[in-house]
């Protein structure tokens, strides 16, 4: 395996990092549940638009180009959130901020998965070292926010404007012959099924993110657990990489994503009673059977089980739902029922609502396989 590709995704999802804490600056400086919530939710908003922009500009001129002007873009544009003091002024440079940075994840993999499609190589060792670059600076950062959130901005762009480095300066040209060569057996009916279950999975990921700044410190946590918490959750991601690709083509996508949908609505409701750090701890270890199991089988059944045609579509189908409804979703109506009611109804209130969901997507999905083996 490239050792570039690497450190390119490690670096990509480093930024990851460094954008969920922004959750935590914004609750440090006194913004309420909701004004949080709006924040949080200005990326994946402008990402409805400025992801499929991003990627048919970049399927003129090149991704690599392309991701050169949204990393190093998003790296000067952290600075000016920083310097606002107030909401209104905030709001507005988070837009700034998010026109850039929404699409250098998703860009970012894709140029990974079209490497590793033409050279061969396992996407799920690729997305390894997203985990851990996710969880280096988490735990990293977990030990500065306490002395100064400046050090939060500083590596957000250091990360950024870093990661170009590590991208290999040839023509991507052949990326959409590449594409449309590609054959699966999959169908979009399958997907739409699974693109619906990690809408309401991801939901709750999202709101999870976005409040588990506000959860800590209402239960009288020290600000560094936010970024172990974070830490955790990435780390506990890796068993899973070690062999996703294995399990997959073992037990099927679907059966996959259904899980993780189950499991992410028990973790909700067993973090709205962790009253205490290692409880915390315990619970958020729980993380690496939703998430990513929820990302990762979706994210695979496009890439491998769709035609080429099928997948230009149903990639920014996935962007549009993955970073864009859930946090919709998830931070603006989070924050509205935390102010409502309480944080710790919200989780609960959060973790029935995606256990219910996943009920009855298995429902769904058992009556759609036993409607085909009865019409076979």
């Amino acid at each position: 395996m490239n050792l570039s590709i690497l450190f390119f995704e490690a670096l990509i999802y480093a930024s990851l990092a460094t954008k969920n804490l922004l959750s935590q600056y914004f609750d440090i400086s006194g913004f309420s549940s909701t004004e949080i919530g709006i924040l949080m939710a200005v990326l994946p908003v402008v990402s409805l638009v400025s992801s499929p922009l991003w990627f048919k500009i970049s399927s003129r001129l090149g991704q690599n180009r392309i991701y050169y002007i949204v990393s190093l873009s998003s790296a000067v544009c952290i600075w000016p959130i920083f310097a606002a003091s107030d909401f209104l002024t905030s709001l507005l440079f988070m837009i700034l901020f998010s026109l850039f940075f929404s699409a250098v994840v998703p860009l970012g993999d894709s140029i990974i998965m079209t490497s590793i499609k033409k050279t061969g190589g396992r996407f799920d060792r690729v997305r390894l070292f997203g985990t851990i670059g996710f969880a280096a600076t988490s735990l990293l950062l977990s030990t500065v926010v306490g002395i100064s959130f400046f050090w939060l901005f500083a590596a957000t762009s250091v990360v950024l404007a870093f990661s170009p480095i590590f991208l290999k300066k040839k023509s991507d040209a052949s990326r959409t012959e590449a594409t449309e060569s590609s054959a699966g057996a999959g169908s979009l009916l399958q997907f739409s099924m699974m693109t619906i279950g990690m809408f309401f999975g991801i939901t709750l990921n999202s709101f999870h993110n976005s409040f588990i700044a506000v959860f800590t410190r209402q239960n009288g946590m020290d600000p560094s657990v936010v970024g172990i918490v974070f830490a955790i959750t990435a780390l506990s991601e890796i068993p899973f990489l070690l062999v996703a690709d294995r399990i997959i083509e073992r037990i099927g996508s679907m059966k996959i994503l259904l899980f993780g949908m189950a499991v992410i609505g028990v973790r909700m409701i067993l973090v709205s009673f962790a009253t205490n750090v290692y409880a915390l701890y315990l619970v958020e270890s729980l993380h690496g059977l939703t998430y990513i199991l929820m990302y990762y089988s979706l994210f695979h059944f496009i890439h491998y089980g769709l035609s080429g045609r099928q997948q230009i579509f149903a990639q920014s189908v996935f962007w549009i739902v993955r970073s864009g409804l859930t946090f919709i979703v998830g931070s603006i109506g989070g924050g509205i029922i935390i102010d409502a009611f309480s944080v710790f109804f919200a989780f609960r209130f959060f973790g029935y609502v995606g256990l219910l969901s996943a009920i009855i997507m298995t429902i769904v999905y058992l009556s759609f396989r036993r409607s085909r083996s009865n019409s076979g």
